[in-house]
């Protein structure tokens, strides 16, 4: 299973919003590939391709719904290595994750365990709310927008994204109630709403838009 401070991990990258349902994932495998066994290996090098092959097939069957792929790591492989990571990019910024080390737990990986925690915390689109960012003709998306969804009471920052360069964000996972939304941009003011997530969901599994104009031009 994926350790519990990889969870927190995964779960603060997709609070962020930059780990989002429309990521493009994969999981990337560092095995050793050394001829076993030998003079100073033990063991048998089929079997790391076997864990390997597991590994494809369970996230294919388990993991479909992200379309996840597993492909084995650029790098010259270490010794006596399984290492399992999750690979993904946001507006155009790297991210790896290690989900699974052989080398750190001396232990071979569960294919299931790995991908029933992957299930778990990946964000799905059946639960995604989409948010695009307008001018205040309600036409033209705003670009590097930040919002910020903060829990009324508390305060506390429940989700935060990052507009494309169409105005779009996505947040994943929220909870029904009511937030406090700020919304801003460089060359705009900052923007405050309060917005309940209820009114937000569509209907039959639709994804629900949440359209947030920015009114005020600074110095225009």
């Amino acid at each position: 299973a994926v350790a519990g401070s990889v969870r927190e991990k995964l779960q603060s990258c997709v609070a962020l919003g930059v780990l989002t349902s429309n990521s493009v994932m994969r999981l990337e495998v560092e095995y050793c590939t050394a001829k076993r066994p030998s003079i100073t290996l033990r063991g048998s090098s089929r079997k790391y391709r076997q864990y390997y092959e597991e590994l494809d097939k369970e996230a294919r069957e388990s993991l479909g719904e992200w379309r996840m792929l597993v492909t084995r790591a650029a790098q010259k492989p270490r010794i006596g290595a399984f290492e399992v990571s999750l690979v993904w990019s946001h507006n155009d910024y790297p991210y790896k994750v290690c989900l699974f080390s052989k080398l750190g737990s001396r232990l071979w990986p569960s294919s299931r365990l790995l991908a029933e925690s992957l299930y778990s915390v990946l964000p799905r689109p059946s639960d995604l709310v989409c948010v695009r960012v307008t001018d205040a003709s309600g036409g033209k998306g705003i670009a590097d927008t930040h919002i910020v969804l903060q829990d009324p009471d508390s305060n506390l920052v429940v989700r935060s994204a990052v507009t494309d360069h169409e105005g779009s964000a996505e947040f994943s996972s929220i909870r029904e109630g009511y937030y406090n939304v700020t919304v801003q941009a460089e060359g705009f003011s900052q923007e405050q709403a309060a917005a309940d997530a209820e009114a937000w969901w569509g209907h039959q599994g639709d994804q629900a838009l949440l359209v947030a104009p920015l009114a005020k031009r600074v110095g225009g």
